[in-house]
């Protein structure tokens, strides 16, 4: 059985039989633009959700951006994202984890994005530096995208520290006992 982050068999059959159809419509096919509504309509909140998860698409135009189009780098950086994954959401992760979870990894790599292009400003030999108001500018994304990705690391903490019952507030008590 999958992890609440993989797509089970059926889940990515189903998937395919929607990408298919989705390409008939876009073709002009009006006939499989009325199947796709209505296989969309009638499937699952997994499939639904895959088929429009925005964040998986800006994920894959940022690691075209990052790979510079270099295959072994595309390749590597997904299955580091997946591996990511499946170590911080953990086993059995409940749905608002599994959310916390997507925004920490999408943090990530938005961090690393900025990171990069930091360095590639701040490198002595490129010839092509942009301006220093928009190198400020950057470094402005920069800190706030490592803004967002600690925000999201606390809430995750947060959120399983609540779900394990402990206690956000401890009490003091104290016993006096008088012997006599």
């Amino acid at each position: 059985m999958p992890g609440a982050l993989e797509l089970s068999e059926e889940t990515r059959e189903h998937m395919a039989e929607l990408q298919g159809l989705s390409e008939k419509a876009e073709a002009g096919d009006p006939e499989a633009r009325k199947e796709l509504r209505r296989l969309v309509r009638t499937s699952s909140p997994e499939i639904i959700g895959r088929a429009s998860d925005i964040a998986r698409r800006a994920e894959w135009m940022l690691i075209k951006t990052i790979s510079a189009d270099e295959p072994l780098m595309e390749e590597a950086v997904e299955a580091r994202m997946q591996h990511m994954r499946a170590e911080i959401a953990g086993e059995n992760p409940t749905p608002l984890e599994v959310l916390l979870t997507e925004r920490i990894v999408a943090c990530w790599m938005l961090v690393e994005l900025f990171d990069m292009l930091m360095a590639a400003q701040l490198n002595k030999d490129n010839e092509r530096r942009t301006s220093i108001s928009y190198t400020l500018k950057m470094l402005k994304w920069q800190e706030s995208a490592n803004r967002r990705y600690f925000a999201a690391i606390r809430e995750l903490a947060r959120v399983r520290k609540l779900e394990a019952g402990t206690p956000a507030v401890q009490f003091k008590t104290q016993v006096n006992i008088l012997r006599g």
